[in-house]
């Protein structure tokens, strides 16, 4: 009867022929997962810096007062003693400033600058990092977030990279510290679809914008590059500020790369389940660059990831479907999925569960993306303690 249902309902070719572009797509995501081992390398350890060049480290910190202080010390320990650090107090309502003036008495390296007010038009952090980018003095300059801990060397090998390949943006992929377990969860996904859907040979090698994916917890430009692209003053008010500078960068023809860090760099992003899915509200839909049809495509075929090789199964188990060339395509799309996740769990180390755990994580981004997509449009998100409200002009068929 439900054969029957199925075949009034939808057409059962195009049924079928859906579930066959599902099955490329997942066998897509196993072949960049398995070539990305070879393209999505680590960040290569050097001991031999060929020339010394200042390097201005950015910080944009606001309300950071529990981890602003190991953020500097993985900073001023650092192998790479050639560097500035200048942080900007963004209006904190913590102990932020009085933190990071401790730290600018013990070391002269560290400078401290108020942040101005908010001019019309910018997002809070692009505010925050143009001023810091018009202080910076150094050759290279490198943003980090407030909560990233850095490895001894981890600078010395990024700008030994940088220098030795001609680099103008040098991303790298963190780690996550946190005692979520949504964000445990995200940090996943977040994996996967940097390893199974980003193929890095052709990242590498085609400059297509939307063939990167930029970290802000770790950018280091060549600082000319930098002002080539017209800095944050040409995102000022996107709030996917990382991503969209690498495409930036690539879009005027300068070298884009993206390293695997994620055991030498950590990061604390979010410290309750609000902020998660306040943060993510925020930034979903504009990764896709407002496009709704992308964005609902991509959605589609998420939520069809999840539902086709689910459902089938357990309507089999409960004896109400009984197509059996139906259940060959859900096993064999179930297989492929979990093989991609078994690649991405292989690669971080995750725990042996998480292959058999995707159909949760794959739900949990569509509920963030869901969310996303409808306060965008309609609604306005906060994200400490201010209110973000897309613009009408920037949404795109």
């Amino acid at each position: 009867m439900i054969d029957e249902l199925l075949n009034i309902i939808i057409n059962y070719n195009n049924f079928i022929y859906w579930y066959i572009c599902l099955l490329i797509i997942a066998f897509f995501t196993i072949v960049t997962g398995i070539t990305n081992f070879l393209w999505l390398k680590k960040i290569p350890t050097k001991k031999n810096i060929p020339k010394s060049k200042l390097v201005s480290i950015l910080i944009p910190a606001r309300n950071e007062a529990d981890i602003i202080e190991s953020t500097i010390k993985s900073i001023v320990n650092q192998s790479y003693q050639n560097f500035e650090l200048i942080i900007l107090d963004d209006n904190s309502s913590d102990s932020t400033k009085s933190i990071i003036q401790k730290q600018a008495k013990k070391n002269s390296k560290i400078e401290l600058i108020n942040g101005l007010s908010l001019p019309p038009g910018w997002l809070g952090k692009n505010w925050a990092c143009h001023q810091l980018s018009e202080k910076a003095k150094g050759e290279y300059i490198l943003f980090i977030d407030a909560d990233t801990n850095l490895d001894k060397f981890i600078l010395e090998d990024s700008v030994i990279t940088l220098q030795k390949d001609k680099i103008d943006l040098l991303s790298l992929v963190p780690g996550r510290d946190t005692k979520l377990i949504a964000d445990h969860a995200m940090k996943k996904i977040i994996s996967w679809f940097i390893v199974c859907w980003l193929p890095m040979k052709l990242a590498i090698n085609l400059n297509a914008p939307f063939l990167s994916a930029t970290f802000g917890q770790f950018m280091l430009f060549k600082k000319s590059s930098f002002n080539d692209i017209g800095g944050f003053e040409a995102i000022k008010d996107n709030p996917v500020d990382d991503f969209q500078l690498g495409r930036n960068i690539k879009k005027n023809m300068f070298k884009w790369m993206l390293y695997d860090a994620a055991f030498r760099i950590t990061t604390r992003t979010y410290n309750t389940n609000k902020d998660l899915i306040s943060g993510y509200s925020k930034n979903i839909f504009p990764a896709v660059g407002y496009s709704i049809s992308i964005f609902l495509i991509i959605f589609l075929i998420l939520i069809s990831f999840v539902l086709g090789s689910t459902i089938p199964i357990i309507l089999y188990a409960l004896g109400i479907l009984q197509n059996q060339q139906l259940i060959l395509l859900c096993i064999s799309l179930l297989i492929l999925l979990f093989v991609s996740w078994e690649i991405v769990t292989i690669r971080f180390k995750y725990s042996i569960f998480t292959p058999f755990s995707f159909p949760l994580l794959i739900s949990l981004i569509l509920l963030l993306a869901a969310r996303s997509f409808i306060y965008n449009i309609f609604y306005s998100s906060t994200w400490k303690g201010r209110s973000y409200r897309t613009s009408k002009k920037k949404l795109k068929i």
